[in-house]
């Protein structure tokens, strides 16, 4: 019995003074660059970094450094703590960081963490200023943990979240009121409505990588606004509901990078032109790299009357011609998509569909209306200036007759 608490107690001398003999790595000011290393930076204390898979509790880590601090709270106010390479640790426990504060946290390349408690931010909560996560094992079934943890950050401005295997963003998943800027990557297989609801000061929301379905009230803020979101959507995207843009309440930046656009809908991106809140829709890349280049042309028609609220960023010279190549007019009837483009509108006003792209149907009568039917009095105006065909006359005729003899 003796021996084995013996045995124990050298194994903890030892083990202290291995992590000392780590800590006295300071003296050079220089962080090593081999794995499983542990420093502090010299400059005044300010960054704390472990590197490699040997710290498998980092609560027992704080807590032995925790000597070469003095008492006095603001000596334990540091910059950031830099977390990487570590493929052993799989959980970051409630008040992991004792009673250490930092401004800037960076969680990079742990594979095997999964589970992040919901208050494991607790005492630098309202330190924080942002947070970049980068390659973690966090997965669907222990994501409304860790959310509630980033949640509890009340001054956090800027949050990196990528590389994860969180599928779906629910409602109300980032309530950060303080958040400005907010880059999210998939693979996501939804969107949903209201998933940036309290960010209320959010400026900069970056999507990237891909996502199935967008809702169609995936955008909407608690307070309407008159600052501007710039908003890139640089990921693969199934689809997107049709009023997705249309409930922000407050201007929209909206960059498009065409190498990830798979659908361009009229009935999408007509309607945010055409608003009364001055949004702005941008184009990066080369129309080459869509799927269907056809599925611009509506925009280079119309694009004199979207002028100030629209740009190509990459080729600004471009017009109509530009589509010959692809023979986007043979691929129109009436200005809608042929049969190669997913729709035909026959000459009796029938719509032949198939099950993938009913979309297009819309799109059609946004397209002959010039605007989604709940912005009709933005829409007449182009309209009652233009010329009156003599079909239009006959069924004005017609009309006219019916409601004089329904009244006689």
């Amino acid at each position: 019995m003796m021996m084995a608490i013996k045995a124990s107690l050298l194994l903890m001398i030892i083990s202290s003074f291995t992590l000392l003999l780590q800590l006295l790595l300071i003296v050079e000011g220089k962080c090593p660059s081999k794995a499983n290393s542990f420093c502090l930076q010299v400059d005044g204390f300010d960054s704390i970094l472990l590197d490699g898979s040997h710290f498998t509790n980092i609560s027992k880590v704080f807590r032995q450094i925790a000597f070469l601090f003095d008492d006095d709270h603001e000596s334990k106010e540091l910059d950031q703590f830099i977390l990487i390479n570590n493929h052993k640790l799989e959980k970051l426990d409630r008040n992991v960081f004792c009673d250490f504060r930092f401004r800037h946290i960076v969680i990079r390349n742990c594979t095997r963490l999964n589970r992040i408690d919901r208050d494991a931010f607790n005492g630098t909560a309202r330190f924080l200023k942002s947070i970049k996560i980068d390659f973690i094992g966090l997965t669907e079934s222990s994501s409304e943990d860790f959310f509630e943890a980033l949640n509890s950050l009340d001054n956090l401005e800027d949050l990196e979240l990528k590389n994860h295997r969180v599928l779906n963003i629910t409602e109300y998943t980032f309530r950060q009121k303080r958040l400005k800027s907010l880059h999210l990557d998939g693979p996501l297989e939804v969107l949903n409505n209201n998933a940036f609801f309290y960010t209320d000061n959010l400026s900069i929301l970056k999507l990237t990588k891909s996502i199935r379905r967008i809702k169609q009230h995936a955008f909407h803020f608690r307070l309407a606004s008159n600052k501007t979101l710039d908003l890139y959507l640089d990921a693969k995207i199934g689809s997107m509901e049709r009023r997705v843009f249309l409930s922000t309440q407050r201007p929209l930046t909206i960059n498009l990078f065409l190498n990830k656009m798979s659908n361009f809908e009229a009935a999408i991106f007509r309607p945010v032109l055409m608003e009364p809140i001055k949004h702005e829709l941008i184009l990066h890349g080369n129309p080459k790299e869509m799927r269907n280049p056809c599925q611009l042309l509506w925009l280079f028609r119309n694009k004199h009357r979207f002028k100030g609220v629209f740009q190509f960023k990459d080729e600004p010279m471009i017009n109509e011609s530009y589509f010959d190549q692809w023979r986007c007019s043979n691929q129109m009837i009436h200005g809608h998509p042929s049969s190669s483009g997913g729709t035909i509108v026959m000459d009796n006003g029938q719509t032949n569909i198939n099950h993938d792209n009913e979309i297009h149907e819309e799109m059609n009568n946004i397209d002959r209306a010039g605007i989604d039917a709940s912005h009709n009095s933005q829409a007449l105006s182009p309209f009652i200036n233009s010329p009156i065909s003599f079909a239009h006359i006959i069924i004005i005729i017609i009309t006219a007759i019916r409601l004089l003899f329904s009244q006689t």
